[in-house]
Parts: structure tokens; C-alpha cells; sequence
């Protein structure tokens, strides 16, 4: 069995609702759809949830809603209308129009579009619709209730053999409609695949799978076929993602793959992302590479550091404080370098560094900003011998002083640190280097 996602991207139009039905009957063993808000059609269009959350703000201050709201039933209607199903919504749009009237929640408003859209393909497609109140479990303070969400799904579909199921949303005891954050329907697909014990979750967007660097910055960039849900997770770190990130966990956890597919070319087979790879042949060194700007490092310098008890503790007791994350912390036996996001540091930076001075006495205290990530990622980096001195080699052959380097415990990244100025050279001669062999 499996469990489907459609993205918005591949719920814009009538056009795209064919597409889906297409993709539905190719495999008779996809039972569960989960569906977003349609999307846009066009670059200049504007998103279902972006327009309901504008009718939202402008019913909160009492000025005229309206014609914004019209924008969307308009979107529905034309949708409905080409599909052969001109009345299909009417009394639901006219719900949702006159609960944002009488001051409907943001969450409940944000919650429209997937519901208005799984009505319609529920509908149209003469399948059972079941509303995601009735399986998302949320807690009173507003966080999903995992565990009860997951016995939730099992009661309640265990007697239904298929169903459309509306993404992104649920509800807490009282009944009140919560959301996940945008590009939830992600993780209601991942739930829902997981409670059901799935044999696999689709996820069909507008990407032809997961590629092994940024196509901004290289524009060939080969598609990964299969890669573990670990790499994933590292990948992601450095920002380059196609799913949700608190998607990965459900599925991960109950050791159901992810693939992801290209609703446009379905015959694509995308990326499979696996509990752990079983490969069949050569492993490739690197699976993918992904940066991102945006780090300082702070650099301690103080003799005898490491007979000091408690010294890093002291100083990343600072950070909590202020509630500062800490990315990375390469060390020696004098020196303690403490890398964070910049942005998280910026508007704090003279007083964390005043309180790390006073809480251990450096002897030297510097800061070290414009830093970029790289990270290398995959299974068989250190499988092979010279990795490192083939990587260290690739970006010094550019001209790139690395700045800092660590390796992950997991032996499964390796991670440098350029100036920012260098992020995509360095990307391209590590492509060079290790994928377009």
C-alpha cells in the first residue's frame, strides 16, 4: 500500500488534477491521497493560502474582505468548472467566506485551501473524503500529539480502504484548527504513512527528485537516485531540501522509503530516500554537496585550556542565555572555536562576547565573520582512501583558503568553511572533483 502527496504545484488547475488522476491509476496500490492548496499557476500568481491569509488580515481589522475572497472561489470555481463539476464547492466556499466574516481563527482560515481542494478532488473523483481534524492530533499548547496522532490514523482508517485527506492541518481536543508550518502537507502524508504501516510515501511536486548539488549553481547537477535518510538530514542542514523537514521523521522512524517524483514526468523515477542503502556495486564518494552563507566563529585563545574543567561549558552557557544555537565546535588544546548563525548573533554580539570574556578569562577573544558552510555528504566518503586530500586539493586548486574543517562523527560529512565570496566556486571545483568524474 501506499501513501500519496500531491503538492500544490501539482494541484494548480484543472490540468494538473488530470495529471494526478493519471498518476492514481497507474498503481492501483496508491490509497491514501493527501493533497495541499493548489498553487501557482504562473510566476506572477499568487498562492490559495497566501490569498485566504490576506482575507484573514483584512477581516481582523474590519476592512472589506471580499474581493480577495472572491480571488479564490474564483480559483476553485474555474478549477471545478473544467473538470465538469460546476457546483461542486459552492456551499463549502460559502462556509469558509462567511466564517472569516464572523472572525474565524488564522489557523482555520490558512486551513481552507487544503480542505477546499481535497473536497473538490474527493468529489470529482468519487472517493471518501476524511478530514485531517479527524486524524492530526495537536496538544492545547499548539504542538502535535505524535503518538496519539498515530492511533488516531489507525482507528480511523482502518476501515476505509481509500480516502482524500486534506494536508497542512488538525485540531486540538476543544476541536479548534491548528496548522504545521508552511508545507505541512508534507508531514500529514508522512504521518498518515506511517501510522498505516505503508509500503512506501510518495511525495509529488514540481522536481524531478533530489539533485546532488544547487542547479543555480550547477546547472547539470545529476539527480540522486537513492540516497539514506541520514544524508538527507545533512543535506538539509546546508539547506537544500525538497520536503519538509519534520516529514523525514514519521516515515524514517518506521522504516518506510520516501520517493520523490516530478507530477509533469511521471515516468521519472526521482529519488528513493531509504532507511539505509543496500547498493549493489560502486558507492559513490559523495552523494551530494550543499552550502550555505550566513556563520561567524567566535575564537577562544587561552594557555592550558584544556586542564580547565568546565571551560566549554562555561562559554556555551553564554550562548543558551541568550539563546544562541551553536552550529559547529572545532577545538585544540588551546583554542576553542564556537561557529553560530550570524543572524542569531548580530544584534547581541558585544554583550556575548563581554560575558564569555568575564565568565573564563581568554587570553585572546576574536571574531571571524562572512563564513560559508560546504558540506560533502554520503555513505562512502570514507570508504575510499584520500577523500580528504582530494577535496582539500579541489578547492585550493581555486585559489580558496579554507577557513575551518570538521568531520562528522557519523562519517558521513565532511564540512568546510570558505569566505562567502567563494561558496559556489568552492561547490563547482568539489563537483568537479568528486561527481562529474
Amino acid at each position: 500500500m501506499i501513501v500519496t502527496k500531491f503538492g500544490g504545484s501539482s494541484l494548480a488547475d484543472a490540468s494538473h488534477f488530470l495529471m494526478v488522476r493519471d498518476i492514481l491509476d497507474m498503481e492501483p496500490e496508491r490509497r491514501y491521497i493527501i493533497v495541499s492548496a493548489p498553487g501557482k499557476r504562473a510566476p506572477h500568481d499568487q498562492k490559495i493560502t497566501d490569498l485566504l491569509l490576506a482575507c484573514h488580515a483584512q477581516a481582523a481589522q474590519h476592512l472589506p474582505y471580499e474581493p480577495l475572497f472572491a480571488q479564490v472561489a474564483e480559483r476553485y470555481q474555474e478549477i471545478a468548472r473544467d473538470l465538469g463539476q460546476p457546483d461542486a464547492l459552492q456551499h463549502d466556499l460559502d462556509q469558509v467566506k462567511e466564517a472569516i466574516g464572523k472572525g474565524a481563527s488564522r489557523s482555520f482560515v490558512a486551513s481552507r485551501g487544503e480542505y477546499l481542494c481535497a473536497r473538490l478532488f474527493a468529489l470529482w473523483m468519487k472517493l471518501p473524503f476524511v478530514d485531517a481534524t479527524d486524524l492530526m492530533v495537536f496538544d492545547e499548547d499548539g504542538k502535535l500529539n505524535q503518538a496519539r496522532t498515530l492511533r488516531q490514523v489507525r482507528a480511523v482508517l482502518s476501515d476505509t480502504f481509500t480516502a482524500v485527506i486534506p494536508g497542512f492541518y488538525g485540531a486540538d481536543s476543544r476541536g479548534d484548527i491548528l496548522t504545521f508550518s508552511r508545507g505541512g502537507s508534507d508531514v500529514t502524508g508522512a504521518l498518515v504513512a506511517a501510522a498505516l504501516d505503508a509500503d512506501l510515501y510518495e511525495n509529488w511536486t514540481d522536481v524531478t527528485g533530489f539533485r546532488s548539488a544547487d542547479p543555480r549553481i550547477i546547472p547539470d547537477a545529476s539527480y540522486i537516485s537513492s540516497l539514506t535518510y541520514r544524508e538527507l538530514r545533512e543535506l538539509s542542514y546546508m539547506g537544500a531540501s525538497v520536503i519538509h523537514e519534520e516529514a523525514v521523521f514519521p516515515v524514517r522512524n518506521a522504516g518506510i522509503p520516501t520517493s520523490i517524483r516530478n507530477t509533469i514526468n511521471p515516468h521519472h523515477p526521482g529519488t528513493l530516500i531509504v532507511p539505509c542503502l543496500r547498493q549493489i556495486g560502486k558507492l559513490p564518494a559523495v552523494t551530494g554537496i550543499a552550502g550555505k552563507r550566513g556563520f561567524t566563529t567566535i575564537i577562544l585563545e587561552k594557555m592550558n585550556m584544556n586542564d580547565e574543567v568546565g571551560f566549554g561549558r562555561k562559554v556555551l552557557s553564554v550562548l543558551e542565555t541568550h539563546r544562541i544555537n551553536f552550529e559547529h565546535l572545532p577545538t585544540g588544546i588551546d583554542a576553542l572555536c564556537i561557529m553560530v548563525n550570524s543572524e542569531s548573533l548580530n544584534s547581541k554580539k558585544a554583550q556575548v562576547l563581554e560575558e564569555i570574556e568575564s565568565a573564563v578569562h581568554p587570553d585572546a577573544i576574536s571574531i571571524q565573520e562572512g563564513i560559508a558552510l560546504v558540506a560533502c555528504v554520503g555513505t562512502g566518503l570514507f570508504k575510499l582512501h584520500g577523500t580528504i586530500a582530494r577535496l582539500f586539493t579541489a578547492v585550493a586548486e581555486q585559489g580558496i583558503t579554507i577557513r575551518t574543517m570538521f568531520q562528522a562523527p557519523s562519517e558521513l560529512s565532511i564540512i568546510i568553511g570558505v569566505d562567502e565570496q567563494h561558496l559556489e566556486t568552492a561547490i563547482q571545483a568539489i563537483y568537479n572533483a568528486f561527481i562529474r568524474e
